[in-house]
């Protein structure tokens, strides 16, 4: 029995959006400038320095100062800090706003930040700062994009899926 060659599957392929990682990049200057501006000050790990640059102190939130909850993510607290939320960034980040352009992934990066840092108000009495809930942010709308376009995507896909997995595991058990 033979085939038709019109009977045979034919590939179909679909142009992803690709968009220049810009604010990705622009994040993470902005991250080393404060960072650099913080060691200037006295140290990344020094209390005074932390909360004069806006980190979440929930003390001071609470009498008005709410621009805490978007500065304190800008600030990290020791250079591996820095490092790990730096790699995570670059890593995810640039991979998101590729495909959805820089306006929405600064939208879901400074929401989910502010989100993080309304969380942490609400659960933690603790001095805090960091990126970290911007990041998880961004990775969850990166597992969001690639489950919405699994069908598409196919095996690809899930290989991404599968490998933002794994780096979910590891944030989790390094941090």
């Amino acid at each position: 029995m033979t085939t038709s060659p019109d009977l045979q599957p034919q590939r179909i392929s679909l142009p992803l959006p690709l968009y220049k990682p810009i604010a990705t990049w622009v994040l993470l200057g902005i991250n080393v400038a404060v960072f650099a501006l913080a060691t200037l000050l006295g140290g990344s790990t020094n209390t005074e320095v932390l909360i004069l640059l806006g980190a979440k102190v929930n003390p001071l939130i609470a009498t008005g100062e709410y621009w805490r909850l978007l500065t304190s993510m800008f600030l990290h607290i020791g250079v591996m800090h820095l490092l790990f939320n730096g790699y995570a960034l670059v890593a995810v980040g640039t991979e998101l706003e590729r495909l959805l352009g820089a306006g929405k992934f600064l939208a879901i990066y400074l929401l989910s930040g502010l989100f993080g840092s309304l969380a942490s108000y609400a659960f933690s009495n603790s001095l805090s700062a960091g990126a970290s809930g911007a990041i998880f942010g961004i990775v969850g709308a990166l597992v969001a994009y690639y489950v919405r376009h699994r069908e598409r995507l196919g095996s690809w896909g899930q290989r991404r899926l599968a490998n933002i997995a794994f780096f979910v595991g590891i944030s989790l058990v390094l941090g």
